[in-house]
């Protein structure tokens, strides 16, 4: 637990270093990205930074041995996608490429295949919170704290796809449209649940709030509410192996992650008018959080909710930092600030201490290095 707690600690020293002040002004006033020089100095110093951070993260991942709760489940399933006549529940992505990996290091070796995905996955991600954020430091230090990386030791197809969808946004944002869903769809053949990304961000993109639109929330809900055995039969055309399963097609209540929701949302309404009405980016990572409460309150009966919620209110870590980086008031920004800091720090710490749990695995570590 201290190694994780050290690692992520100069991770977010180095991306304090990283500069994206650049984008404030343009997000202040339209919230459209905009690709604008910066002074050869600091683009250097924030190109080190994301270097010294992607391989701080690259290499834990990659180093590891045993650890995540489906890791030997993955390493059996590269046993079964090597015999071909044996059935995978697996993308045809996924499978494709650990046949390419196989090919390449040998069907026997299954370690290159983890730091390869692995590879992949904090790229993205580091690039896509670069590219995304208003805030580096603090959009950084919210992806660690809420668990993102570390529990990407685990389902390394879903985690690959959510890096890939981090890094489309900008895309989205940038009304390259075509681009935006030819990664979406790529990352969709690691894990097929990316496809709900397509619709749902762009009805966040889009859908704006007025009193002629206020009346979609109880609706959605409603919808939610007395429509769940027609949407568990949509569900389980796409993943018929979940439905009666005791382990995946159980009831998903999660209060941390409704009280994380509820209370971001609380914190987005109060300065809504200011910094998030006419903001895109605000605007939609704030529809997004409001999407994955209503999921998480009015739809527990979806197998594996958490996969669907997490392409959500992984919008959170880039929220909160356009809410603070514009709030004026110095000692506000700085209490507001803090107090964000401290709680999920809070949160982290009961994250990892509960690492150990076999449902989440990701402690003790262990690694291939000194075996």
């Amino acid at each position: 637990m201290l190694m994780y707690i050290f690692l992520t600690a100069v991770c977010v020293a180095l991306a304090f270093f990283v500069d994206t002040s650049y984008r404030r002004e343009l997000n202040t006033l339209n919230g459209k990205p905009l690709d604008t020089a910066l002074p050869t100095r600091q683009e250097m110093i924030n190109r080190c930074m994301l270097a010294g951070i992607f391989i701080v993260l690259f290499l834990l991942s990659a180093m590891r041995y045993g650890i995540g709760n489906d890791y030997w489940t993955y390493r059996q399933q590269f046993i079964n996608i090597d015999h071909a006549d044996t059935a995978v529940s697996s993308e045809i992505g996924f499978v494709l490429f650990v046949r390419l990996m196989q090919f390449i290091f040998g069907a026997e070796r299954f370690i290159p295949i983890f730091a390869v995905i692995a590879f992949f996955t904090c790229l993205f991600f580091v690039k896509g919170l670069f590219d995304t954020s208003d805030m580096f430091v603090m959009s950084f230090f919210l992806f660690m704290a809420n668990g993102f990386y570390f529990m990407s030791f685990s389902n390394i197809r879903y985690y690959f796809a959510l890096s890939l969808v981090v890094f489309s946004m900008k895309y989205l944002f940038g009304r390259k449209f075509v681009k935006f869903c030819i990664i979406i769809l790529f990352a969709s053949l690691f894990h097929m649940t990316a496809l709900l990304v397509i619709p749902a961000y762009f009805i966040a993109f889009y859908l704006k709030w007025s009193k002629k639109t206020v009346w979609l929330i109880p609706v959605a809900a409603a919808v939610l509410v007395f429509a769940k055995i027609p949407i568990r039969w949509l569900l389980f055309k796409f993943y018929p192996y979940y439905e009666g399963d005791a382990i995946l097609d159980v009831t998903n209540l999660s209060f941390m992650n409704i009280a994380k929701c509820a209370v971001i949302l609380i914190f987005c309404l109060v300065f809504y008018k200011k910094f998030v009405k006419g903001n895109e980016k605000a605007e939609m990572f704030f529809n997004l959080n409001l999407f994955a409460l209503l999921l998480y309150t009015c739809a527990t009966y979806i197998p594996e909710l958490s996969r669907v919620c997490y392409y959500l209110i992984i919008g959170q870590v880039f929220l909160i930092p356009i809410i603070l980086k514009n709030i004026t008031s110095k000692k506000l920004r700085i209490v507001l600030t803090c107090g964000v800091c401290a709680a999920y720090s809070g949160y982290f710490l009961l994250f990892l201490k509960q690492g150990y749990d076999p449902v989440i695995q990701i402690l003790p570590y262990f690694s291939w290095v000194f075996i």
